[in-house]
C-alpha cells in the first residue's frame, strides 16, 4: 500500500500539526508516501498569494527529507480530472484524486467532500 498525501496533510506533517493524529503520523513514517507535484504548484500559488508561509522550495526540500516521494503529473492523471463527480472544484484536490484513483493509492486528507469521491481514502 502506498499513501498518496493531500497538501495540507502533507504541511501538516512537516510543521507537526497536532491535527494529524499519531496513529497517522506513524503510518506516514512507515509506509511509502507519495506527493502530488500539484502539491508543490499550490504551495507556490498560495506563498505568492500570502496565504502560506511555507515556500515551494522548502515544501520540496522537507518533503523529500522527510522521506516522501514526489508524484509527477501524467495527462491520464488529467483526463481523469474529467471523469469525477462535479462535487468539489478545487482544481488542485480534483487532480490529487485522480492521480489516486489512477495510480490505485490511498490517499490521506481531511477534507470532508473527498469521500464523496470513488476513491480509497484515510482521513488524517
Amino acid at each position: 500500500m502506498k499513501l498518496l498525501l493531500d497538501t495540507q496533510i502533507m504541511l501538516w506533517w512537516l510543521l507537526g500539526d497536532e491535527r494529524l493524529r499519531h496513529e497517522t503520523r506513524e503510518q506516514m513514517a512507515t509506509t511509502a508516501c507519495l506527493v502530488s507535484v500539484a502539491s508543490v504548484w499550490e504551495v507556490a500559488i498560495k506563498h505568492r498569494l500570502g496565504k502560506l508561509s511555507v515556500d515551494p522550495v522548502t515544501f520540496r526540500d522537507r518533503t523529500l527529507a522527510a522521506g516522501a516521494s514526489f508524484l509527477p503529473i501524467a495527462d491520464a492523471h488529467a483526463i481523469e480530472t474529467g471523469n469525477l463527480p462535479g462535487v468539489h472544484e478545487d482544481s488542485f484536490d480534483r487532480l490529487i484524486i485522480a492521480q489516486a484513483r489512477i495510480e490505485g493509492l490511498v490517499a490521506v486528507s481531511a477534507d470532508a467532500i473527498w469521500s464523496e469521491y470513488e476513491v480509497a481514502l484515510r482521513r488524517p
